[in-house]
This record gives structure tokens, C-alpha cells and sequence, in this order.
């Protein structure tokens, strides 16, 4: 169990250190595209997971790991991958394509596996998308 977390919210404001897995897990399920709109929590220099928004129970999940190179993904659903949605980031509407807003729900126990083990896996009904940035 990986309790070594750094962990910001946009609610808080604040980098906290040595934060417990299932202390992260409980600010993403917190999200609510309002006044909680951004988890950011990063394990040592090997990896960060980011996830955002929460309005209409929809989240943007990013996984970034920088060993042995960087990579960069962003969880994705079969949706249209045409059209495009909005979720709410830190006061900002930000649209992105409908397929990379996910559902809370959906999102909440990944996430808790991503922190546990600090690996992203290979989740059924949803994929990891590699983006180049």
C-alpha cells in the first residue's frame, strides 16, 4: 500500500506531503465541478495522476509516468470521439472530446487500484489513450 502521496486540490490550495492512498481517493470522489474541480497527486518523480472537473458526474483521468520515459495517457470511454463536452476546472469550462469524460463513478475505483499500486493496469470498459505532449 503506497501511503507517500503528494496530493494538491484546488480546494485546498495547498501542496500537502505523505498524504495516504485513500486520502487522495477521497478528494477525487469529492470532485463536483464547483468548489472541488482538481486532484493532482504524484508519487515521488515516477509518477502523477491527475484527475478533473466532476460536473455532471464526469472527470478527465490523466496518468503520466516518467520512467524509464515519459509517458503521458488519458483514460477514454466508446464514446463519440467527435464531439466534445465541457467540464468545469478550476472556475474555467475547458472542453475536451466527449470519449475522455469519464463517469465519477467509473473513475473512483480505477483510481483507487492507480494508488494502491501505482499502476495504471488495463481497465475493462475503459482504455488508456498514450498522448503525445
Amino acid at each position: 500500500m503506497l501511503n507517500d502521496w503528494r496530493l494538491y486540490t484546488d480546494e485546498s490550495g495547498i501542496e500537502q506531503k505523505h498524504v495516504a492512498w485513500h486520502e487522495v481517493l477521497k478528494e477525487i470522489a469529492q470532485l463536483n465541478g464547483s468548489s472541488r474541480t482538481l486532484v493532482h497527486a504524484a508519487y515521488g518523480d515516477h509518477v502523477d495522476l491527475v484527475v478533473a472537473g466532476g460536473n455532471n458526474g464526469q472527470v478527465l483521468v490523466q496518468w503520466k509516468e516518467h520512467e524509464p520515459e515519459e509517458q503521458h495517457y488519458v483514460l477514454t470511454t466508446d464514446k463519440h470521439p467527435g464531439v466534445m463536452a465541457g467540464l468545469v476546472i478550476e472556475g474555467n469550462e475547458v472542453t475536451f472530446p466527449v470519449s475522455w469524460c469519464v463517469p465519477l463513478e467509473k473513475a473512483v475505483p480505477l483510481c483507487g487500484d492507480i494508488l494502491r499500486t501505482c499502476d495504471k493496469g488495463e481497465p475493462t470498459e475503459l482504455t488508456w489513450l498514450p498522448v503525445q505532449m
